[in-house]
Formats: structure tokens, C-alpha cells, sequence
């Protein structure tokens, strides 16, 4: 299960200072700070099954490391984003072959195969950012704080990626909410109630 706050950081000022905020200097987990380089592309059958059952596949490179990752069940309230989530690492044979009983055994395996089955998969879109990221504890809670600069890549046309996100790692949902919220009206974010891969689709139309 994922849940995580999304905001629109849509000031280059903001961009610049909101991981260096004093609150998130105080409570940070010292050493946790990295940048990551994300290549992800999106991949779905022909007929897009997998979309219309609010499901998301992609393969992304994380420092060029290859993870499959599914998503599904997407719930929004306002920037609050909950959905389950599987994660598993690849290597560059899956790549170039990918197949979706990769997450066989998992509670969304059976529905995974009525829906899709072992159709070929195609991409249908990439979404390529540089994330920079640190944990946070604030005694109540445990967060990854990110900042995703980057573009979405379609077919029929790209849309730029600039967001901060606030993701639960353990502890109170609350007191993550609470941090989040804290961070919007400091820095002036807007709500982000769609997704990456949502705000592509919506490019491509669907």
C-alpha cells in the first residue's frame, strides 16, 4: 500500500529551498540525502486493459537500476494519493521482455490475470525526472520528502513534472498529512490530484 501527499511546486524559488527547510533540517535522518535519475516507461496491452482496470505498469531505472512496478486502486482526496503498490527488481532480460506474471503470488495476481492475461505489452508512454529526496522522522512518523523535476512523454505530446511528494513510510497518516500541509502553505504548493501516469493519459487522450 502507498500513501503520499502530492504538491505542485510550480515557483523556482520554492524549488530551490523547500528541501532546505528548517523543520525538515531538524528532523531529517542525517545521511539520507540523495539524487536519484528515474527513466520510467509505462507499458499496457493494445487494448489498454490494464488502464481500464485502473491498474499501472512500468519499468523504471532508478540510477539505472531496472524495477517493475504495479499500481492500482488509486483513491484521491484532494492531494492525498492511497493505492496499492508492488516493487520488484529486474534485470535487462525482463527488460527487454517484460511479463506480467513477474508479480505472481501477490493478492492482485488473479485479477492481473483476468485482465490482461499474457498479452504483449507495449509502452505507451516515459516519464524521466531527477529526484532528490531525504527521510524524515518526526517522532510520530517516518516520510520520504521528494522533489520530481522532470517531463512526461507521449506520443501526441510531453507535460513537465515538478512536484514535491510526502510518502508514508510507517507511523501516524495524520501527522504525514499534517507535514504536508505544513510544507504547501510555507511554499505556496498547490494540491496534485493526479499522477504522473494520469496526467499522461490524459495527454494521450484516454
Amino acid at each position: 500500500m502507498e500513501i503520499e501527499l502530492k504538491f505542485l511546486v510550480e515557483e523556482p524559488i520554492a524549488r530551490e529551498k523547500i528541501l532546505k527547510d528548517k523543520h525538515l533540517e531538524e528532523i531529517k535522518d542525517e545521511g539520507s540525502e540523495e539524487t536519484i535519475e528515474m527513466k520510467a516507461t509505462y507499458l499496457d496491452t493494445e487494448d489498454l486493459d490494464l488502464c481500464k482496470n485502473e491498474m499501472a505498469f512500468r519499468i523504471r531505472f532508478e540510477n539505472e537500476v531496472p524495477v517493475a512496478t504495479l499500481k492500482w486502486g488509486n483513491e484521491t482526496q484532494g492531494s492525498l494519493h492511497t493505492r496499492g503498490e508492488l516493487n520488484v527488481y529486474v534485470d535487462e532480460d525482463y527488460v527487454r521482455n517484460p511479463k506480467l506474471n513477474i508479480f505472481k503470488g501477490s493478492e492482485i495476481y488473479e485479477q492481473i490475470e483476468i485482465t490482461a492475461g499474457d498479452k504483449p505489452l507495449k509502452p505507451i508512454m516515459e516519464v524521466n525526472c531527477e529526484r532528490k529526496q531525504l527521510m524524515v522522522d518526526t517522532g510520530l512518523s517516518i516520510c520520504a520528502v521528494s522533489l520530481d523535476i522532470g517531463e512526461i512523454v507521449t506520443e501526441k505530446g510531453t507535460a513537465p513534472v515538478s512536484e514535491l511528494e510526502v510518502e508514508l513510510y510507517s507511523g501516524d497518516k495524520d501527522d504525514m498529512i499534517a507535514l504536508g500541509r505544513e510544507l504547501a502553505s510555507k511554499y505556496n504548493l498547490k494540491e496534485g490530484s493526479k499522477s504522473k501516469f494520469q496526467v499522461g493519459m490524459e495527454l494521450l487522450g484516454l
